[in-house]
């Protein structure tokens, strides 16, 4: 499959999850596990298939991994930020990292509220609705808006800050320049939270690194996809140096 089709997959799936949460009258806790809602268990039901019938592996926060050995691996969360969804908040996604050997491929993330997409190929850019992302420029914390996964103890400098509730849109906003910087302050991400995200910032131009300034390794997705790490992604160099502060923090 070429990557110009896995787009139109994603943006099918996408689709179809929107419909299928029009029809769901109940957006309260499953019985799965700790945190999952209905809504969760209704967009991986029509992900997953729709996914593993194209030739994909797929990894999920809501099921089992599928189909490991296939040469290309989609690292997905079928919403991300599911409380907002349960309190009606129109800020939560749907969230697709195509991801090999080598690393991430392409991803695509869509608020599944409003229908905004967000997508990127490795080397090609990244792009909000069919408009080239370029992040933000700016490099001094006092002149930065911040948006923050969880809260810092503390003021540490900013101009002003947001918690959104969903890492990837959050991220995807850092793409686009939004927001100057991400930095999580909580016990960590998995990488279905933010494998599509950082590489749509990173085709913007942007940041991204754990809280220690390593790269977001996909490589080894195999074996270390349910482990969490605090991300942190900026517009600017300068401006990443200064968030890495805050999260040592």
């Amino acid at each position: 499959m070429r990557t110009d089709s896995f787009h139109d997959l994603f943006c099918t799936i996408g689709e179809a999850i929107e419909s299928g949460l029009d029809d769901l009258d109940d957006w309260g806790k499953s019985d799965g596990h700790p945190g999952q809602y209905k809504h969760d268990v209704v967009a991986n039901a029509i992900a997953v298939p729709m996914l593993e019938g194209s030739g994909l592996g797929v990894i999920s926060e809501e099921s089992d991994p599928i189909g490991l050995d296939r040469p290309f691996i989609a690292v997905i969360d079928p919403i991300d930020g599911s409380t907002n969804a349960s309190l009606g908040l129109p800020w939560y996604a749907l969230s697709i990292c195509v991801v090999n050997q080598e690393g991430a491929v392409l991803s695509y993330v869509r608020n599944l509220a409003t229908s905004v997409s967000y997508s990127a190929e490795r080397g090609a850019g990244a792009e909000r609705d069919g408009f080239k992302l370029s992040s933000s420029p700016v490099e001094n914390v006092g002149e930065a808006i911040i948006v923050f996964n969880d809260l810092p103890p503390h003021h540490l400098g900013w101009k002003q800050y947001r918690t959104m509730g969903s890492a990837a849109l959050d991220l995807c906003c850092v793409a686009d320049g939004i927001f100057d910087g991400f930095v999580d302050f909580s016990s960590g991400l998995a990488i279905w939270d933010y494998a599509g995200a950082a590489l749509i910032c990173e085709e913007a131009g942007a940041n991204v690194t754990t809280s220690m300034n390593e790269e977001i390794g996909f490589s080894s997705f195999g074996s270390d996809f349910a482990f969490r790490r605090r991300i942190i992604a900026s517009g600017s160099a300068a401006l990443h140096d200064t968030l890495l502060k805050f999260g040592s923090v």
